[in-house]
């Protein structure tokens, strides 16, 4: 019912609550289409206040800060990397927050995010315009669980395609032969302990992080096998931890080619404790893996091997192991893939000469030493065409 008192208007309703109590709502106006509107936004404001936290007049910053602190109790369970929410927190900071962040949720609409999306893609990189797409479609997500809008507006922006990836290149026996050379002669490179933990990349195919973080409790040196279990990353305010790896795939047995197990044995002769990294500082500690990742790019800045990476030698054991014919199943999990295609599409060396592949069509001669050759009237497949 709507009633005039001088130029204010009243408009009023009843609505049922979430607890099952009817309640009569009012709002004012000065008119009668304000009076409406202010009530119609009060109703739905009432609708969506027993279902979550967040309505549709909360800012998109407050929708991502409740799906942060979602995360960040994922992260105490186990279930999340703290990495991963570190990256998604400094993306919202710098990028989604200064745009959108003051927009309430019913204003973040399907066009606002696409314009936002590829501004961010064409100014900045596909990179973080892809994480920061994932920041905006989190946070909605939530909020429309919570019933404060209806659907995410990420759903349908446009899918910008990206610059194709560097073809995985994988380092050849010459130049495996030739980085070795270079780090035992390089004094730097001896006292970092380098040698041996590219030998040890190269035997296992861990990940950087995943090499520093190796207990000598987790070498068998008797079976020759490494339990992988757990990863070193750097969080904001934690400093270095060592974190369980990065889903279940990567937990991982892996068996150790002799002349690794004899590495380890020579390095384990020095005395070491079960609790101590493989590869660890001279007090026992644990080595940052950026720290060493730069030490990587010292020994490599004055070569030809200038392109080698830690994961360099990720894709070298890969493409060796392709080599020999295991298959690219076996291969993602000596890798810790839990997909064997991001194996096949991102590891694997492409673009070599593959000895089977030559071995495989002289097989299929179709003019073996045995059988003339066409030419004279032998009725060769040079022959074959034209006839009945």
């Amino acid at each position: 019912m709507i009633t005039a008192s001088g130029t204010a208007y009243k408009s009023r309703a009843w609505f049922r609550g979430f607890d099952g109590r009817r309640r009569r709502m009012e709002r004012w106006g000065t008119s009668q289409a304000a009076s409406q509107r202010a009530l119609a936004t009060a109703l739905q404001d009432a609708a969506t206040a027993g279902v979550g936290r967040l309505t549709a007049r909360d800012t998109l910053d407050e929708a991502v800060r409740q799906w942060l602190d979602d995360l960040e109790q994922l992260v105490r369970m186990d279930q999340r990397s703290p990495g991963t929410v570190q990256t998604y927190r400094r993306q919202w900071k710098r990028s989604v927050s200064p745009a959108l962040g003051n927009l309430r949720l019913g204003e973040v609409t399907t066009p606002v995010v696409d314009r936002f999306l590829v501004d961010l893609h064409e100014r900045v990189g596909p990179a973080t315009s892809r994480t920061a797409r994932a920041v905006i479609s989190g946070a909605m997500g939530r909020a429309v669980r919570e019933g404060a809008i209806r659907f995410n507006p990420t759903r349908e922006v446009r899918r910008l395609s990206t610059a194709p990836r560097r073809r995985p290149r994988a380092l050849t026996e010459q130049e495996r032969a030739a980085w070795f050379l270079a780090v035992t002669r390089d004094p730097r490179a001896v006292s970092r302990d380098l040698p041996d933990l590219c030998a040890f990349m190269l035997a296992t195919g861990l990940r950087l992080g995943e090499v520093v973080a190796v207990l000598w409790s987790e070498i068998d040196l008797e079976e020759g096998a490494v339990d992988v279990t757990s990863t070193l990353i750097r969080v904001t305010g934690q400093g270095v931890i060592r974190k369980a790896t990065k889903s279940s795939a990567g937990q991982r047995r892996l068996p150790l080619p002799r002349w690794c197990v004899a590495m380890l044995r020579r390095r384990a002769e020095v005395g070491v404790g079960p609790d101590e990294p493989v590869f660890g500082t001279i007090d026992g500690g644990f080595r940052e893996p950026r720290t060493v990742s730069r030490w990587l790019h010292e020994v490599r800045a004055d070569s030809d091997l200038e392109w080698v990476t830690s994961h360099a030698w990720r894709k070298t054991t890969a493409s060796i192991l392709d080599g020999s014919g295991v298959t690219a199943r076996i291969i993602a999990d000596q890798l810790g893939h839990s997909r064997v295609s991001m194996t096949q599409d991102v590891y694997l060396g492409r673009g070599e000469q593959d000895p089977r592949v030559l071995a495989a069509l002289e097989a299929a001669n179709p003019r073996p030493p045995s059988l003339p050759q066409s030419g004279g009237q032998s009725g060769g497949l040079d022959d074959v065409e034209g006839g009945d």
